[in-house]
């Protein structure tokens, strides 16, 4: 089940993404995300996962190979697609980071049911928060700094 669930995961958010991206095209500001994501991820998760040891996708052998997946097809995708919907009232965009952050907290929830994501020592309440938080925070902070310099908005 965790390997089903684990790549229809990233097929279902790879193909989101490619739809929208029709819609709302990417630009630059979408691959700094995109590429930021990968390296902020792959880092945390790598110490986190591996180093520390506080959990591990799927199996514990081969933990490495899924967390480099992750962090190179999953989170910048969902982390494109959140900032091609981000309203510009902070209002409205912090209603829609919130709504944001309670899927996430879902889907890692489904994760754990699934077994695709295995907890050893990690504990969501308050760290996943926390991390979704952060993550989120940093995000909006990026992209909304890319917006105001005007030579990231070229579209491709």
């Amino acid at each position: 089940m965790q390997f089903v669930f684990f790549y229809l995961s990233i097929a279902a958010i790879l193909i989101v993404l490619g739809i929208v991206s029709i819609y709302k095209p990417l630009d630059f500001r979408c691959f700094v995300i995109a590429i930021t994501t990968t390296a902020c991820s792959l880092v945390y998760e790598t110490i986190l996962g591996e180093y520390y040891g506080l959990y591990y996708y799927i199996n514990e052998k081969d933990s490495i190979i899924y967390i480099v997946l992750s962090g190179i097809l999953l989170y910048p995708a969902l982390n494109v697609i959140y900032v091609l919907f981000l309203p510009k009232e902070i209002k409205k965009a912090f209603v829609y980071t919130v709504f944001w952050m309670a899927t996430m907290i879902i889907f890692e929830y489904v994760s754990l049911l699934t077994k695709t994501i295995v907890f050893t020592g990690w504990k969501p309440m308050p760290w996943s928060l926390i991390t979704y938080i952060g993550t989120y925070l940093w995000v909006y902070t990026l992209y909304k700094f890319m917006e105001r310099k005007k030579y990231f908005q070229e579209s491709y």
